[in-house]
């Protein structure tokens, strides 16, 4: 597995940033990533409808402040970290901090923890009450590998044999969640569902952590982020590129989930390295 890394040293801060994709289960997890430095400021991040797996390496470290979007005020220093419905405003600490972490679809989440994926949405759960001892044997080994890209495939191998002995996503919510990346999120999802929508909702609920139309309303939302923050197509063709009835409409879910209208979204700095947005 090739590793990538990026390393910043600017007014945002001085850092190195490691991620490598795995080989395996690649439709289960988007990156496998570390981070050592230090990050100057707050940090805003938004709906991506993806569940993120975080320890904190560096014990003696106050840890990350959650200042607005969830009702903890601090990150357990080994948490897993369920989809976000809003923006999270997180202020990093001033000295310099060494983290690992996965980010998750919720197919992996699902194979990686036996817990409906709906308790975890909004919130941060210690990784100890998901797995117990486990948590503890697995920070160890982290922590007494050397090297930032060892410590990664060592977190990689370790979720993926998690994976293959977990149960993962029912069979029809895995292909009800493809059909909306497919469609990256313009779709009517009364298109997904069966002869019992109470039932399928309910499943895809558990399977994924929200229902199905809010979650095609966040890959939608999503992709029409990542478009704003590498291009300068017009708003207006950018709402119709994404299956929203109009700008006034894209614009309402910008509020909703980044807490801005599009236009001051695309305008707000992103650190190298992350997907969120300097708050």
């Amino acid at each position: 597995m090739s590793v990538r890394v990026l390393r910043n040293d600017s007014e945002l801060g001085a850092w190195t940033h490691l991620e490598l994709r795995p080989r395996t289960h690649g439709s289960m997890i988007e990156s496998v990533w570390s981070f050592d430095g230090a990050i100057a400021g707050r940090e805003q991040f938004y709906p991506t409808g993806t569940l993120d797996l975080l320890i904190q390496l560096d014990g003696s470290s106050t840890g990350f402040r959650i200042v607005d979007g969830q009702p903890a005020e601090h990150c357990p220093q080994a948490c897993m970290a369920g989809l976000l419905l809003k923006p999270l405003v997180i202020e990093t600490p001033a000295e310099t901090t060494s983290m690992v972490g996965v980010r998750l679809r919720p197919a992996g989440a699902a194979a990686l923890f036996d817990v409906p994926l709906n308790e975890l949405t909004g919130t941060a759960v210690r990784l100890d009450e998901l797995i117990g001892a486990e948590a503890a044997r697995i920070g160890d080994r982290l922590h007494e590998t050397g090297s930032h890209e060892d410590r990664l495939r060592l977190l990689a191998s370790w979720v993926s044999a998690r994976m293959t002995a977990g149960i993962g996503t029912e069979t029809a919510v895995t292909r009800a969640v493809s059909e909306i990346e497919r469609r990256q999120g313009a779709l009517a999802v009364a298109d997904l569902v069966g002869a019992s929508p109470k039932s399928f909702r309910r499943r895809f609920v558990e399977n994924v952590g929200v229902g199905p139309k809010t979650f095609a309303r966040i890959v939608r939302f999503r992709r029409t982020a990542d478009l704003l923050a590498r291009s300068a197509v017009p708003l207006p063709q950018v709402a119709a590129a994404h299956g929203y009835f109009d700008q006034a409409h894209m614009s309402a879910e910008f509020r909703a989930f980044a807490g801005m209208p599009p236009g001051r979204f695309r305008a707000t700095a992103r650190r190298p390295g992350s997907e969120g947005i300097v708050a």
